[in-house]
């Protein structure tokens, strides 16, 4: 099974795979590591990637990009509005305020989410990989901007599975830069020692990403991250598409913004401009022919002016990389080195204000595009069991803060931190709470305005306590149900685990009710506060928790955690009920009995459910059915008319034309003709079998046509050949009977005149042959084949040169008479120990000895 990490960006696309002791990055079907993220609807078809990007301008309104950034979004998130502006594609509200994409399939308007557009796209990834390794992939590890959300995670999720992957976890894209920086440097401190302190900035086509990275041998921690979701390489051709624009409505009166294809045309030249600048000082040429009502425009921008029209953008780069040293509390001083990988790092610009805020300057040792992908790839190395990986722990954290708030009693707090800033993923908590009636828990993040979404909350936590599903800053409602007080009326105690799990999505994932009943020993009796750690939580998580005091009877919660990494184990059971037991012993001689009852957890989580995912596969399913079904459709049509323009071209004044006779000529041409228009008439949109019979009936006059040119033009090589074989056995023959030459001396007479019999056989068959196609006409079919010529060669030569190379039979060397000296005995020469004696017993128990199992070691040298 393949070992697979995906980098699907907003722009384009990469696929690493683990293969040959190190990680690959593979190419698609035209031969290129980068694949676009495009996906393009017609009237009959869906086209993805390259194709899809080269359909862009003439196809503007159908072909989708940056989806990405639609995920488990809402239709009037502010960054919703802004895609609006930048693509040329529908996008609209759906239901429940969801974003919806309208396009024109199948001749009729239709919507998808966006996460069926990146299901499409993931499903075009698959099928590369496949394609291209061979190999069967599911396994997966697909990098993920370090600021997306909870639903954003989870819609990136689903998309995975309605393509069919098996997505082991959700990596964020800052991590697999450092860990694919990290893993390969053999220089980096022990553990026991002060780690190194590395930057790395990520500047890609919409985005701005920066982290700070403590790195040990064998070990990853991040410190803090920083990003700027609204800041990338297309905002800097944005600026320069702005400048042309003012300049194209001074000199050429022309609105470079009046029509989709116009804009897009301009934004492509823009793209080329500013590549160009990184490099070159000079003014670069923007230059475009029959723009706008078939005038040619022309422009130039140099590097000054370019960075004086971007500097507000380059503000906001300086402000992003300096919150992040505040973040992380570290100094410039303290990084010993920063790393910077995108497409958008190459602007010198971007470069110098690097060296300005960390003071170094910076390094260009990773690959800027590939970076994501081979870290993903890595990643998922280390979480297959067909890989061995040297050790390597990451410890990632979470940039939001998450709260908690539930339905409270009077002067009591309804809501707890749960997780703070920079809180390390994955981990585990495990809260306590004392209630009579089922409780709704909501989670929610804590800094509304640190959340890249605009929208304010559609509900808030008010004396009503009402609760709305799926809200936009809410993370996740939780109904804890069948809670009930205990049997003296006292509340019941809850144990609840919320799980902050490796892919960054919040789950409350158990519940339980703590049923405890007391029995006296005589000896007195008295409350305790310490509570044994459930059995039933130990199976998952390394969490401590040592329950709180019962000093309200309405409320408790109390909560320690320790970071839980993906290889941990759980902590020893038996050593804490031991030490649960000796305090109990010291402290009170009553016995409680706990017996844990697990309580049903009522979810509402944003992303589609079981059932609505069933039905966006089986429609993914059905459209990739059609697309297999289209293919084969449009492949026998283009048989049809390949064979039309070959046919015709050969037939009327080409190598064809004297191979036929006027008549079946004539005939023939007319039903191409005829073809030709039925073509692009009726026939241009027809069954698969349409135009299989369509191409037989062309091929019954035109077959017969194509063979005798065939059989022309290949008859004398052929026929040379058969004469050469022929003449070939005959010198053998003459060689045997002048004895010239010893060659075939050792042969018998009667072989020998047995392979002359042949020979003249052969010979007579040869010549009445070439009598017969001499007399042929061209316009008439051969009776005999260039197939049968080669088939009587080949007999030919079988035949006699298994005589003619019989091997001369050994001569046996005279022996040697003289007596030997047996005065001086000589001992036989020494060639080694004698070979073991073969023993049938062991080959069979080495047949029957079980396989070892195979892993594949990554090289990391």
């Amino acid at each position: 099974m393949a070992v697979v990490g995906l980098d699907m960006g907003n722009f384009s696309s990469y696929i690493g795979v683990a293969r040959a002791g190190g990680v690959e990055i593979i190419a698609n079907e035209y031969s290129d590591r980068l694949t676009p993220t495009y996906v393009s609807f017609d009237k009959s078809t869906r086209v993805i990637g390259q194709a899809s990007k080269a359909m862009e301008i003439t196809h503007a309104k159908n072909t989708i990009c940056n989806f990405k950034r639609l995920l488990g979004r809402r239709y009037q998130d502010i960054y919703v509005q802004q895609e609006k502006e930048y693509n040329t594609y529908s996008i609209v509200e759906g239901k429940g305020s969801s974003v919806n994409i309208e396009v024109n399939y199948l001749n009729e308007r239709k919507r998808f989410t966006p996460e069926q557009i990146a299901a499409i796209m993931l499903g075009k990834l698959k099928h590369i990989t496949k394609a291209e390794s061979a190999i069967k992939a599911i396994d997966c590890v697909i990098g993920v901007p370090c600021f997306f959300t909870d639903a954003e995670r989870r819609a990136m999720l689903d998309a995975a599975y309605i393509a069919g992957w098996n997505c082991l976890r959700l990596l964020n894209e800052t991590t697999a830069v450092a860990l694919c920086y990290g893993i390969y440097k053999g220089d980096l401190p022990e553990q026991s020692e002060k780690p190194r302190i590395v930057a790395f900035v990520d500047l890609g086509y919409s985005a701005l990403q920066a982290s700070i990275v403590a790195l040990n041998k064998g070990k990853l921690k991040m410190i803090a991250t920083a990003f700027d979701l609204s800041l990338g390489g297309r905002d800097f051709d944005r600026v320069i598409m702005d400048a042309m624009r003012d300049d194209f409505r001074k000199r050429f009166k022309l609105d470079s913004y009046s029509t989709v294809k116009a804009k897009l045309r301009l934004r492509a030249e823009c793209e080329k401009a500013k590549k160009s600048m990184s490099s070159n000082v000079q003014p670069m040429p923007i230059a475009l022919e029959s723009f706008i009502d078939e005038k040619d425009v022309n422009g130039k921008m140099s590097r000054a002016e370019f960075e004086e029209l971007a500097k507000p953008l380059f503000d906001r780069i300086r402000t992003t990389l300096t919150n992040l040293l505040k973040e992380a509390k570290i100094t410039p001083e303290e990084i010993e080195s920063v790393e910077i990988v995108g497409g958008s790092t190459r602007i010198p610009a971007v470069k110098q204000i690097v060296q300005e805020v960390f003071r170094k300057t910076p390094m260009t040792t990773m690959n800027s595009d590939e970076s994501v992908a081979r870290g993903c790839t890595l990643m998922c190395a280390m979480l297959s069991p067909t890989f061995k990986v040297k050790e390597f722990k990451i410890e990632d954290c979470q940039p939001y803060p998450i709260t908690l708030s539930w339905r409270g009693g009077i002067n009591e707090d309804s809501e707890v931190e749960v997780f703070a800033r920079w809180n390390p993923i994955p981990s585990s908590k495990i809260l306590s709470f004392y209630k009579k009636e089922p409780l709704t828990i909501v989670s929610r993040y804590s800094y509304p305005n640190d959340i890249p979404f605009s929208e304010s909350r559609i509900g808030m936590l008010n004396e009503s306590i009402e609760f709305y599903p799926c809200m936009i800053l809410d993370i996740s409602q939780y109904t804890i149900d069948q809670i009930q007080a205990q049997a003296n009326g006292s509340p019941s105690k809850i144990k609840v685990k919320v799980r902050l799990n490796r892919n960054g999505i919040f789950d409350i994932s158990q519940a339980a009710l703590v049923d405890q009943t007391q029995e006296s020993t005589g000896k007195g009796s008295c409350k305790t506060t310490k509570h044994s750690r459930s059995k039933h939580f130990l199976k998952d998580d390394t969490m401590d928790t040592k329950g709180g005091t019962e000093n309200n009877p309405d409320l408790n919660t109390s909560a320690t955690s320790e970071p839980m990494d993906d290889n941990n184990t759980a902590t020893n059971e038996a050593q804490q009920d031991k030490d649960d037991e000796g305090d109990e012993s010291k402290k009170s001689a009553t016995k409680k009995k706990r017996k844990e009852i697990d309580l049903p957890i009522i979810s509402r989580v944003s992303g589609a459910t079981k059932q609505e995912l069933d039905r966006l596969i089986e429609q993914e399913n059905e459209m990739v059915l059609h697309d297999k079904k289209e293919k084969e459709r449009s492949d026998a049509k283009n048989a049809v008319e390949e064979y039309v323009y070959d046919m015709r071209g050969k037939l009327d004044g080409g190598e064809y034309e004297k191979y036929s006779d006027d008549r079946n000529r004539q005939k023939l041409l007319n039903d191409l003709r005829t073809t030709e228009n039925w073509l692009y008439d009726d026939g241009i949109n027809q069954d698969k079998n349409v135009y299989i019979e369509r191409l037989k009936n062309l091929k019954h006059l035109g077959e017969p046509i194509r063979n005798r040119y065939y059989e022309a033009t290949n008859r004398h090589y052929h026929m040379q050949e058969f004469m050469k074989t022929l003449q070939r056995i005959d010198e053998a023959i003459q060689t045997w009977q002048n004895k010239t030459n010893d060659k075939y001396s050792h042969i018998d007479k009667n072989d020998i005149e047995k392979v002359y019999k042949i020979l003249l056989e052969k010979q007579k068959w040869y010549d009445q042959t070439a009598n017969r196609l001499n007399t042929l006409r061209m316009q008439d079919d051969p009776t005999i084949l260039c197939a049968q010529i080669k088939q009587e060669k080949e007999a030919l030569e079988r035949e006699c040169f298994s005589i003619l190379n019989k091997p001369k039979p050994k001569v046996e060397l005279p022996k040697d008479n003289t007596p030997a000296d047996t005065s001086k005995k000589q001992a036989p020469p020494f060639n080694g120990p004698p070979p073991p004696p073969p023993t049938t017993s062991n080959k069979k128990s080495s047949k029957n000895q079980p396989p070892t199992s195979q892993q594949t070691t990554l090289n990391f040298d």
